[in-house]
């Protein structure tokens, strides 16, 4: 079934790109919300049949009560990307609002890095190291959008803001991974680490007026293979 699940992810997340390439962004904002609807799919799906025992019978992981904020942090910050996602392709139909938009997606996704900080720390450990990875990559986004011309306008502190929640989610899963290097782990920092690549590379799309497919199509490919990662890392706790 999860196979089945991945399957049907890649085939939206696909159809998503095609139409976003080709200009269809009404038909692409109906395979935008079905592939990130998948992605929480795979994550509840996860949850119920996170390993085979011994037996070839499945676990169940509701049942191990030390898990349970796991479950919920996570749950909570994979349906605020899925809320964020929608925020964000409004703009595309109301561009009159696109900083509103984005202000509210930022928000959204905010939150959702928040709860993955929370999931990380409950599970295994906050680390303040993380907090010091967050304000280098502040740092370092605000001397390279200097140097690749990018106007946050605005929303300049209110990107510096995410940049620092995103990348602190980022650096605490890599430290995580760092101190227990578990299978989980591993899949969890893989999918924050694209994750943060693909804000990277939204910034120019926003804020620069990047036109470049290759700028589109790297932002939904890492974005997506990110959250899918993310749900799928709990198949392995």
């Amino acid at each position: 079934m999860i196979y089945a699940l991945v399957s049907i992810f890649i085939l939206m997340w696909s159809f998503y790109i095609y139409h976003v390439i080709v200009g269809r962004r009404l038909r692409g904002f109906y395979f935008k919300g079905l592939t990130s609807f998948l992605f929480i799919a795979v994550f509840f799906y996860s949850i119920f049949f996170q390993n085979i025992s011994l037996f070839g019978e499945p676990s169940l992981l509701l049942l191990l009560v030390g898990e349970l904020k796991l479950i919920l942090y996570m749950g909570l910050g994979l349906v605020l990307g899925l809320v964020g996602d929608l925020i964000l392709e409004i703009q595309y139909f109301h561009d009159t609002h696109k900083n509103e938009q984005i202000s509210m997606g930022m928000v959204a996704f905010g939150l959702g890095h928040i709860f993955y900080i929370l999931a990380l720390s409950s599970y295994y450990a906050f680390s303040y190291w993380a907090l010091i990875i967050g304000l280098v990559m502040v740092i370092v986004v605000h001397f390279g959008s200097q140097f690749m011309k990018i106007d946050f306008q605005s929303l300049k502190l209110m990107s510096y803001i995410y940049t620092f929640v995103i990348f602190t989610m980022v650096g605490l899963s890599v430290i995580v991974y760092i101190n227990h290097q578990t299978q989980a782990s591993l899949i969890f920092m893989m999918g924050s680490l694209l994750f943060g690549i693909s804000d990277l590379l939204l910034a120019p799309i926003y804020f620069k007026a990047e036109k470049s497919k290759l700028f589109v199509i790297g932002n939904l490919a890492t974005y997506y293979l990110g959250q899918l990662l993310i749900a799928l890392s709990i198949l392995f706790i």
